[in-house]
């Protein structure tokens, strides 16, 4: 009866409106303030000429890309034409906040079952000026972008998560606000660990942080796990994959290794 309940629990977790485990929001983060998380993104659907909805997000890393989840927009229904980002901003829904028509969506070897490979890269339209920072559609703002990781970049220690979403696993309110959560980097070894309780597997470019009170959610997905370097560079070091719940005691969320992919991103903006 016990191992039952377990496969139950497991089973409805990954069937959340069709994507894995957590499809992912923040659970016991803070607001974030205005010029905190320049790099973050809502990846937003468009309803006729004014309406948009978002469903997940995403990190800057440069003037014409960004970094999402593959689950996010590897759906036959998902076409770059019918989604804009919207950047520079705390709240989604502010009708001042400006947005970008995507170009092009590039999608890893993702896997539906295992959940690897969850990476995908928007190409944008039209590119920010990164000499000036000012957005091709007008605003004269600079922006700022996260930075990819380096080969070999092993990320420690406590970092930043960041989404907007519901505030508790399949309910809680949707936050106005951008949310920011510290969440601690978690071993491999750990994390397979902990996730052998509920018969679930870690493959290789998959990153564990959090297992405490603070985590991302559903609707988070796609979002940027960034952690700071001694001499205070934002580097992307995970993409908001999946995971148990939200905020389960002692099982860490599960994020996309970003630097696991650096010759893919590289060679796909490069030929591109």
């Amino acid at each position: 009866m016990r191992l039952l309940l377990i496969w139950i629990v497991v089973a409805l977790s990954y069937t959340c409106i069709g994507v894995p485990l957590r499809p992912s929001r923040i659970v016991n983060g803070i607001d974030a303030l205005e010029g905190e998380v320049t790099w973050q993104i809502s990846l937003q659907n468009k309803y006729g000429e004014t309406s948009r909805s978002h469903f997940c997000g995403g990190a800057l890393i440069n003037s014409r890309w960004v970094v999402t989840a593959a689950h996010c927009v590897n759906k036959p229904y998902i076409k770059a034409k019918d989604m804009v980002i919207v950047y520079d901003t705390t709240d989604m829904k502010s009708t001042d906040a400006p947005t970008l028509e995507l170009e092009q969506i590039f999608v890893a070897n993702y896997n539906k079952v295992t959940k690897e490979d969850d990476l995908a890269l928007i190409k944008l339209k039209k590119p920010m000026d990164n000499s000036t920072g000012t957005a091709i559609y007008g605003r004269l703002k600079k922006i700022g972008k996260a930075s990819l990781p380096w080969k070999g970049y092993q990320a420690n220690g406590t970092c930043v998560v960041s989404g907007w979403g519901y505030n508790r696993f399949n309910g809680g309110t949707l936050p106005t606000n951008l949310k920011v959560a510290n969440v601690t980097i978690v071993s491999g070894v750990h994390c397979q660990t902990q996730l052998q309780k509920s018969s679930v597997k870690l493959y290789d470019g998959m990153l564990c942080a959090g297992g405490g009170e603070t985590d991302a959610c559903q609707g988070d997905s796609g979002g940027p796990l960034v952690c700071s370097t001694s001499t205070g560079e934002n580097i992307l070091a995970g993409v908001v994959s999946w995971g148990i719940g939200c905020a389960t005691p002692n099982v860490p969320g599960i994020y996309t290794d970003v630097q696991h992919y650096l010759d893919w991103i590289h060679k796909t903006m490069q030929d591109n």
